[in-house]
Parts: structure tokens; C-alpha cells; sequence
């Protein structure tokens, strides 16, 4: 499961790009920081039915975490796009679902790596 939702060599060349443990801490904690706040976006953007908004938020997420090597979540936000896209909601709600469990296994991942400093604080990305 170690390799699971990071992608190793990501993680491995982010790691060797950071001057120390702590800068690539902070660096995984602020994309955590900012994914959390993104779904809450995408789950208003879907409770407006607003297709665009929700594609481009979906398009910001799936990004950021291909930067960080969050492969999982990224599938799962490649698929929210094209939904938004296609302003198909049908089953939105449910692949959110996957994508915030994706993320969480996301953070216990990097805690596991780099321990509990990378877990954003409480309210910061809100």
C-alpha cells in the first residue's frame, strides 16, 4: 500500500528538489490544505449545478495533485471534469465521496512518510 495513492518517484524527486524534511512537509500540507478546500468548492459548485465552476475546480485539484504524485486523486478528478464538463451530475456525488477517501488515504500516506507536521491546520485553508 506504501506506493498505493503516491506515486514514489514523484515523491522521490520532490524530495530530493527540497532543501529539508520540513520544506516538503509544508509543501504536501499546503496541497492537503488547498484539496480540502477545493472539494468543499466542488461540492457547492454541485449543489448549483454550476457545470463550469465545477469543471474548472475539478481541473485545479487534478493538477495539483499530479504535481505531488496524488495519482488517485487525480483519476478521480479527471473524471469530475469531464461530469462538469458535461454538466452530467448523475453520479457526482458518489465519485466525490471516492475522491475525499482518496484523499485521506492521501494524508495518512504522508504521515506515515514524513509524520503529523504534514496534516494542514485546523480552519487553514478555509
Amino acid at each position: 500500500m506504501a506506493d498505493e495513492f503516491i506515486a514514489s518517484d514523484v515523491f522521490q524527486q520532490l524530495q530530493k528538489a527540497t532543501a529539508d524534511p520540513a520544506e516538503l512537509a509544508g509543501l504536501y500540507r499546503d496541497y492537503l490544505a488547498e484539496a480540502q478546500q477545493t472539494l468543499a468548492q466542488l461540492r457547492s459548485a454541485l449543489a448549483r449545478k454550476d457545470g463550469e465552476q465545477f469543471r474548472e475546480r475539478a481541473h485545479y485539484i487534478r493538477g495539483s495533485s499530479l504535481v505531488v504524485g496524488a495519482t488517485v486523486v487525480a483519476r478521480c478528478c479527471a473524471n469530475l471534469e469531464l461530469m462538469g464538463r458535461n454538466s452530467d451530475f448523475r453520479d457526482t456525488a458518489s465519485l466525490l465521496d471516492q475522491t475525499a477517501t482518496a484523499l485521506t488515504a492521501v494524508e495518512g500516506e504522508l504521515a506515515g512518510r514524513l509524520g503529523p507536521s504534514v496534516f494542514p491546520a485546523e480552519g487553514s485553508a478555509a
